[in-house]
């Protein structure tokens, strides 16, 4: 058994209000000695303003205790939900899941094998890793054994399924968390995959097609900005930065903020995702880093020839080989509350995991002839709790650049990195199959980028230097370092800066000469509208309500619907008058504020059009006249098209969906985009990706894996993101970081938009939500000095052997 011990210090503005024994008997650096020298883990947990913790330990084993600890009293449920879909236990608990989707990660996850990795991987961890997976899962099993159960804060309080975790768990999160780019989203198409001659499982098709689909259009989804700023385009002469994921507002992906602090060692500020001790996006007092999703390919597909003797057996370079099967016993919970066994045959051929696609196409099922497997870059990437760390250790971009080399273990992201000496670093380290020239032009040839798999010339080539074999050696992956900026909107490597394009890297890494979209030409547009930025400057350009379409479109089509006067548009056989719909867009001041009226009608307009005309966006035709023009990519397409019919019809169909849901036409953007907390309505400014904006606010039906109950955004009008409840927002810009360095250290300005605690009963539950809502940044406190003119509370926190 272990001893947990928690000491909670109030403060006031005045004073510390505590028994003066206490701070004698019980001080930090006591409490600190004492735990160190029983062997355990000790932390100081200081909040500031809206929950913030800066937490303090003399070892990384320690500070990762606090920092779980810390997570725990603010999410805790997130994290316990997800161990329960790790360790392939949904369906114990909550029975097969609706549409079998308990039963498909439960099989999948143990097809993946992240539970064995995991047990393989903590044998292999260097002290220091074991030391702070040590210290984590210390931290937040000594967090539960102190409130218990049914005391954890959150929606799984009291239920049975919560409990301590242990090292392998945390690990098997973190390999989860590595495969989100990937794997992840093949969990259905893994679980239903099964020979022809076997009764298929009760997995719903629909479950495969959305989660191949996801795969597939994971480009359209997920979004972020990330710019790094260097000592030509600061006004302080040092480096800048402005970090804006786009991430979900709820379930298990949400940032959490914290600092942490080993005196000699680390001090890094940022955001993190519960269950990967350190920062993922932060800053030291030297260098500082953000994230996007990076637009490569992470996995290949291979079709394979199978052998006619068996569907078990495939051909390789003219030779039959077995495939590998792996029996899985899942626990299902009953109607009755009984637990019954279902037993299954998980199939892999030498590049990974059998699938089934055949919900996409028939053709990519299992059939007698044929079957679909994949190999996923990051299945053997076991960096994940080094990287982050190594990273906050170094003391300028060219250290943080060697360090992200050395562990390559980012798994799907780009990197833009700034330092106190003002340069700016972009690479795309993401895990990247290195594929031949032949494999190559083949899996450019198809849409699926499906190889043979029958062919052996199609596996990936070994290199030196990749993390592991048959990935590109982070040398031979894209690299910018310049003093003005580099910045990346979830576009390829292929234009960091206006002025200097990548280019002969893998089509693997990501597409060269190809349009951007219109919120990575936004973003172009506004770091060009200032010629040196200052602190300010930066929030409030990045939070911008304007706009690349209404900016290019919005006087056009108010000329062309004039132009029209009262001739209606016909949409589906219905004439529309669209004179109202023109006098609203006339008179709206072409943002995306919450005050602006006419924004709910210009994003409707432009969301319709699109459905109509899908690749509007990218192209010359029914939206942009000025063509896409491979030298002048950051600002092509533009202009208005050659003919308005597309745009008129487009306003026709968004002046049918608003009347459909009772909206006037120049609603302020306020009264209609909101997200809920504690069932109250705030507003939140920003838009969807369409409509070529910075600031991102949307719904996503699926934000997560969490099995947490999710806002109800409302019944949905047909062909619109827009319901009977207005735009619900549950994604969208999540942890946004401001910073410039300055000649007394790290300044920055930051919010997490759907604040610090997941816990209703909180009072850090909605308050920075309540700041978003009103464009409002919040100093992030990194100095002794800041934190203790702002310290809320003080808590020491330790666990003994």
């Amino acid at each position: 058994m272990s001893r947990t011990r928690r000491i909670v210090h109030a403060l006031t503005a005045a004073a510390l209000v505590v028994p003066a024994a206490v701070l004698a008997t019980a001080g930090p650096a006591a409490a600190a000695a004492d735990a160190v020298a029983s062997g355990g883990y000790s932390a100081v947990i200081k909040r500031t303003s809206y929950g913030v913790p800066h937490i303090t330990a003399n070892s990384v084993g320690s500070v990762a205790f606090g920092q779980a600890w810390a997570y725990a009293e603010d999410r805790f449920c997130d994290l316990a939900d997800q161990i329960v879909k790790v360790r392939g236990e949904r369906s114990r608990w909550f029975g097969p899941g609706a549409d079998g989707a308990n039963l498909a990660t439960d099989f999948a996850y143990a097809s993946l094998g992240v539970v064995d990795r995991a047990r393989t991987q903590l044998a292999q961890l260097s002290p220091e890793e074991l030391s702070i997976v040590n210290g984590y899962v210390r931290g937040y099993n000594a967090f539960l054994a102190t409130r218990g159960a049914t005391r954890v804060p959150g929606w799984c309080a009291g239920q049975p399924w919560v409990g301590p975790i242990t090292n392998v768990d945390l690990l098997a999160y973190e390999r989860d968390i590595a495969l989100l780019g990937s794997g992840g989203a093949l969990l259905a198409p893994i679980a239903a995959a099964t020979p022809p001659v076997t009764a298929a499982p009760a997995i719903a098709p629909s479950l495969v097609r959305e989660g191949a689909q996801q795969l597939i259009d994971q480009d359209k989804k997920l979004s972020s900005n990330g710019w790094a700023l260097g000592a030509d385009k600061s006004q302080t002469g040092k480096g800048m930065l402005v970090g804006n994921p786009h991430f979900p507002w709820e379930g298990e992906l949400r940032f959490w903020e914290s600092q942490l602090t080993v005196p000699g060692n680390v001090n890094v500020y940022g955001a993190s995702l519960g269950g990967l001790p350190g920062v993922q996006i932060g800053f030291t007092d030297k260098v500082a880093w953000t994230h996007t999703i990076a637009a490569g390919q992470r996995y290949t597909f291979y079709a394979m020839t199978l052998d006619p003797s068996s569907p078990t057996r495939y051909i390789v370079d003219g030779r039959s080989e077995a495939m590998a099967g792996k029996t899985v016993t899942v626990k299902v919970k009953q109607p009755n509350g009984s637990l019954q066994n279902v037993t299954r045959t998980m199939w892999s051929t030498r590049y990974g995991p059998v699938l089934d696609l055949g919900a996409l196409d028939p053709s990519l099922g299992w059939s007698t002839v044929s079957a679909i497997s994949y190999r996923d870059a990051n299945i053997d990437n076991d960096r994940l709790t080094r990287v982050w760390w190594n990273m906050a250790r170094a003391t300028d971009v060219n250290g943080l650049k060697a360090s992200i080399g050395r562990d390559q273990g980012i798994p799907w992201v780009n990197t833009m990195a700034t330092d106190s000496a003002g340069n700016a670093l972009y690479l795309d380290s993401s895990p990247t199959a290195n594929l031949s020239a032949s494999a190559l032009a083949e899996w450019g040839s198809n849409p699926l980028g499906l190889l043979d798999g029958s062919n052996s010339a199609n596996a990936w080539v070994v290199a030196p230097g990749a993390r592991s074999p048959g990935l590109i050696p982070f040398a031979q992956q894209p690299q910018l370092q310049r003093r003005d900026y580099v910045l990346n909107s979830n576009d390829s490597h292929w234009v960091p800066n206006a002025n200097q394009f990548l280019t002969g890297f893998s089509p693997l890494q990501g597409p060269e000469g190809a349009p951007l979209t219109v919120r990575t030409r936004q973003n172009f547009k506004l770091v060009a509208s200032q010629a040196k930025f200052d602190l300010a400057g930066l929030g409030t350009t990045i939070l911008s309500g304007d706009t690349y379409t209404a900016a290019q479109l919005a006087a056009y089509t108010v000329a062309a619907c004039r132009a029209r006067g009262t001739t209606p548009v016909v949409v589906d056989g219905a004439p529309v008058d669209v004179s109202p719909g023109c006098t609203a867009l006339a008179n709206w001041d072409k943002q995306f504020e919450l005050s602006s009226r006419g924004a709910v009608l210009w994003r409707e307009t432009v969301g319709a059009l699109v459905a109509q005309n899908p690749g509007a966006l990218d192209a010359d035709g029914p939206l942009f006249g000025t063509p896409f023009s491979a030298t002048d990519p950051t600002r092509t397409p533009r202009g208005g098209p050659a003919s308005p019919d597309a745009i008129l019809d487009g306003l026709a169909r968004a002046i049918l969906r608003m009347r459909a849901v009772g909206l006037a036409l120049n609603v302020p953007l306020s009264q209609v985009q909101y997200t809920i907390k504690n069932g109250q309505k705030i507003p939140v400014p920003g838009s969807t990706e369409n409509i070529g904006i910075a600031n991102m606010a949307q719904y996503e039906a699926v934000p997560g894996s969490s099995l947490e109950p999710f806002i109800d955004p409302g019944t949905f009008a047909d062909g619109s993101d827009l319901t009977d409840k207005g735009y619900v927002v549950n994604y969208g810009t999540s942890f946004l970081l401001t910073l410039a360095y300055t000649s007394s250290g790290p300044s920055a300005k930051c919010i997490l938009t759907f604040s610090e605690s997941a816990d209703p009963a909180s009072s850090h539950y909605s308050d920075q939500t309540q700041l978003y809502s009103q464009k409002k940044l919040r100093d992030c406190r990194y100095s002794d000095s800041a934190i203790s003119a702002d310290t809320q509370s003080i808590e020491l926190v330790a666990a003994t052997a």
